[in-house]
């Protein structure tokens, strides 16, 4: 094949890996306030987006494939460690991934990795900081969505007014009445924006007739198999809210990650990951530092690199969910400035 064929073969292939006129109104068939708020939020960010041209969302229907692989971490919550907790979530063609495996079998062959998880917290390593180009690099050739939003610790709950706490025991209370687990009042907020973030991106991209596997990070809303299955009930349930008439699902699996661990799994949650922890790291720094002074864990500025650009299967969008002078709830997208963030 001669390099002009072999250009034009490639650009089909890309073309087909591109969603054409996505339809990003999920909450059509009934009155906007019988959502969440937190969804409302989502889907209006969304929205402009598109209205600006600056949505691609990937086909994750081309080429036959026939299952959806979501990802999920979450940042923020140590105590006084961020001023925002972070959710990043991955919705790739789980058809699709055995380049990217066959990619990072090579990456850590090269950089001597092992079973070195790829997490933020180990950026202390240097090998993995040496990997992470390539790492992210092969992440971008990765046909998927990775969505990754931020909200303000200040704001109590986006399931009914931000300062109101009683909205924890509310949907503690109806969670129970319906079968669905009994959550500790601590947890429960996160566990509804996690579920309903993750069913609504599977709905927004799923076609009819895919099966959809879901792997979250073990904290507070899957400690254990008990909770992880009650978690998976409640999914099951929101998913069916944003689905389009006609469209079913065939076959919903999930995970925690595996003990042993599944080196292979755990590079596609390890994007999730990596992106939130740096994600909430800057936006903290942000809230009380120069733009053009803060200084980030070194590795985080290859994954703000990362971010600040589109890639070749990967579709990416951050945004914050904040609070502004007058106490009100805002949200807009993370514009990745042009210069990225030292490290140190």
């Amino acid at each position: 094949m001669d390099p002009e064929e072999f250009q034009l073969k490639r650009a089909e292939y890309l073309d087909r890996l591109i969603l054409k006129n996505p339809v990003v109104n999920l909450l059509q068939d009934h009155p906007k306030d019988k959502y969440p708020y937190f969804i409302q939020l989502f889907e209006s960010l969304l929205q402009q987006r598109d209205e600006q041209g600056k949505l691609i969302l990937p086909d994750l229907n081309a080429f036959a494939n026939n299952s959806l692989g979501i990802f999920s971490d979450y940042s923020g919550e140590g105590a006084g460690s961020s001023n925002y907790l972070t959710y990043s979530i991955l919705v790739c063609g789980y058809g699709y991934t055995s380049v990217f495996h066959d990619k990072m079998a090579r990456i850590r062959t090269k950089y001597q990795l092992g079973e070195t998880e790829i997490a933020f917290k180990e950026f202390r390593r240097g090998k993995l900081r040496a990997a992470l180009p390539d790492y992210l690099a092969a992440a971008n050739e990765l046909p998927g969505f990775l969505c990754t939003i931020a909200v303000d610790r200040r704001i109590a709950t986006l399931f009914g007014p931000h300062n109101d706490r009683t909205v924890f025991r509310r949907l503690k209370d109806g969670l129970l009445s319906e079968g669905l687990g009994d959550w500790d009042l601590a947890a429960v907020e996160k566990l509804m924006r996690v579920v309903h973030m993750a069913a609504y991106l599977a709905a927004l991209l799923a076609a009819d007739g895919q099966k959809i596997f879901w792997m979250s990070d073990h904290d507070s809303i899957c400690p254990n198999e008990g909770k992880h299955g009650s978690m998976m009930a409640i999914f099951d349930r929101v998913l069916r809210i944003y689905t389009r008439p006609g469209v079913d699902y065939p076959l919903i699996g999930s995970a925690r990650p595996f003990d042993p661990p599944s080196v292979e799994m755990n590079d596609l949650l390890g994007l999730a990951d990596v992106v939130a922890g740096s994600v909430a790291q800057y936006l903290t720094k942000s809230d009380t530092e120069n733009p053009d002074e803060i200084v980030l864990k070194s590795g985080a500025e290859k994954v703000f690199r990362f971010l600040g650009t589109e890639g070749i299967g990967l579709r990416k969008a951050t945004f914050v969910i904040g609070l502004n002078n007058n106490d009100e709830v805002v949200a807009g997208p993370m514009e990745i400035a042009a210069r990225i963030p030292a490290s140190h």
